[in-house]
């Protein structure tokens, strides 16, 4: 037992560590932008409804983050990058601590924890765990209504039907309509293999009518909101059209053979050979693990029948892949064969030598672009992950070894170094112009296509001209934005320019991004008053 709680009080520590230390250091990035500005503007309009992009109606996804993000702020007094990814850290917490309930139902405590280690070092949950977007809401509802399912299905509890239903329900008012899917789908798979029907009784079908009548209302009130059916239609456009026939994300039908292997690591070869024993034994798993066997085939199957793919999309198949993997794990430690031997043999010899680079790094300083105090946080990272693994080998806590080694290269790598070293070349941009349009008190005018990031930053108090095409550009426009691709691709802004003796503006060197869609050029009649950007020849 004293294990367990020491293990307990590690495991979160780590992973709070993880989640939560340098939140809000890292500029937005990616599509964070879309959540931050749509929740700006629905500040700006004492809106809860409609989030708007520019001004313009941005109701592809549902509401549950944009109030969430929206309650961060009131609670911390300011909507910046913290209060933004601060409800996606803690549910990203919540899913583990609802995966550790979903594997009690599988494993004694040590093997629960064990699989909660393994979430929380898995890719496919520390790649979005602090990044503003819907995956890890939709992970966090998925989770929870599978630990609920598991946890109650041999019997008819109210609380279980109702943690179930509402459980399945936030996951679907995240992200969209899988989240409610892929947890009635399972259920439905039992319900027809075992010929269980004990949870078609009045309790539960009314729970369920109530909860799908939440999930529509949202779409209703949504509608009235924006005083049209245009809700309704992106309902259907984003959850059925793009299934069958899908306007973007299209990828071939294969691609979830690869996707699925990457969301794994660095788990998968335990994952695919304890796949492949389990199946090998069917006749000797438990009805649980066969359930749970026959639910990682459909997900992939259903999602591999929808014609729009991205590697985020099966992200709901991970917690199942994992207790697979525990499973495997447990068997392999207690009746080690041949293979386990040499899996954990490579394992830990990839972790030293992984380990050792860490630390050799500050001494190989002229071979890797870091700054010297980085250089040297990973050399003590290093150390750190050497002496985890030398810890956990002397007090017999394998695989935690190998976990508690891969939390740190997590911690280093994604609360660490990718803060420091993302370029904040949209933050910078987006603050001087600013500066700049409130001295000549006027509005800046985009043109082009121009990322919510940079709107955010901008944080303009009302809609922001835009132009897509040059020809289109209003005279009346004093400071004129767009991307600097943008402006070598379209050789008419350059004559404008020239035409209209616009000078212009670009971030110097420290700032800039290597993806030229996230530097910008500012073009002005007169001399800027900023220190952030300078002439450009």
């Amino acid at each position: 037992m004293k294990r367990e709680r020491f293990l307990i009080f590690a495991l979160i520590l780590g992973c709070g560590v993880f989640l939560f230390w340098n939140l809000g250091e890292r500029p937005l990035w990616g599509v964070e932008g879309r959540w931050a500005e749509g929740v700006r503007e629905m500040i700006l309009r004492g809106d809860w409804w409609v989030p708007t992009l520019n001004g313009v109606p941005h109701i592809t996804k549902p509401l549950i983050p944009y109030w969430l993000i929206r309650l961060a702020a009131l609670v911390f007094g300011g909507l910046n990058e913290f209060t933004v990814r601060l409800p996606v850290a803690l549910c990203a917490a919540g899913t583990l601590g609802a995966f550790y309930f979903l594997a009690r139902t599988f494993f004694e405590p040590f093997w629960a924890l064990t699989a909660t280690g393994l979430m929380a070092t898995t890719w496919g949950f520390v790649a979005y765990a602090r990044v503003a977007q819907s995956e890890i809401y939709q992970l966090f509802g998925i989770t929870a209504a599978l630990a609920f399912y598991f946890r109650f299905r041999e019997r008819e509890s109210l609380w279980g039907y109702l943690g179930f239903w509402l459980s399945a329900v936030f996951a679907a008012l995240s992200k969209g309509l899988p989240g409610l899917v892929v947890p009635l789908m399972i259920a439905a798979l039992e319900l027809f293999w075992r010929r269980n029907f004990r949870h078609l009784n009045p309790k539960n079908l009314t729970v369920g009518l109530l909860a799908l009548g939440l999930y529509f209302g949202h779409y209703y009130a949504l509608s009235r909101a924006t005083h049209s059916e245009l809700p309704f239609y992106l309902f259907f456009r984003e959850n059925v059209l793009q299934a069958v026939s899908p306007y973007d994300n299209r990828e071939p039908f294969y691609v979830y053979f690869y996707y699925v292997p990457l969301l794994l690591l660095p788990w998968t070869p335990f994952f695919l050979v304890g796949g492949l024993w389990a199946v090998r034994g069917w006749r000797r798993i438990s009805e649980a693990e066969k359930l749970v066997l026959l639910a990682i085939g459909a997900i992939f199957i259903l999602f591999t029948l929808a014609r729009a793919r991205r590697s985020y999309y099966i992200l709901p198949i991970v917690p199942l892949c994992l207790l697979v993997t525990t499973a495997y794990l447990r068997r392999a430690l207690r009746e080690p064969d041949p293979l386990s031997r040499a899996l954990f043999y490579l394992y830990g010899l990839l972790t030293f030598l992984l380990g050792l680079g860490a630390v050799l790094l500050p001494f190989l300083w002229p071979h890797a672009g870091l700054p010297f105090p980085l250089k040297l946080a990973v050399g003590f990272s290093g150390l750190a992950l050497l002496l985890a693994l030398a810890l956990c080998m002397a007090w017999d806590l394998a695989p935690w070894g190998l976990i508690w080694s891969y939390l740190i290269a997590a911690i280093c790598g994604l609360a660490l170094l990718t803060p420091q070293l993302t370029p904040p070349s949209e933050k910078v941009f987006g603050r001087a112009l600013r500066k700049i349009a409130r001295a000549e008190k006027t509005s800046p005018c985009a043109l082009g296509k121009v990322s919510a990031n940079l709107l955010f930053y901008l944080s303009w108090p009302e809609p922001v001209p835009s132009f897509r095409k040059p020809e289109e550009l209003s005279p009346s426009c004093r400071l004129v934005f767009f991307r600097e691709k943008f402006y070598k691709k379209e050789g008419r802004i350059k004559e404008i320019v020239k035409e209209r003796g616009l000078r212009l503006y670009g971030l110097p060197a420290r700032w800039r991004s290597r993806d030229e869609n996230k530097n910008y050029l500012l073009a002005s009649p007169s001399e800027v008053p900023s220190e952030d950007l300078r002439p450009c020849p």
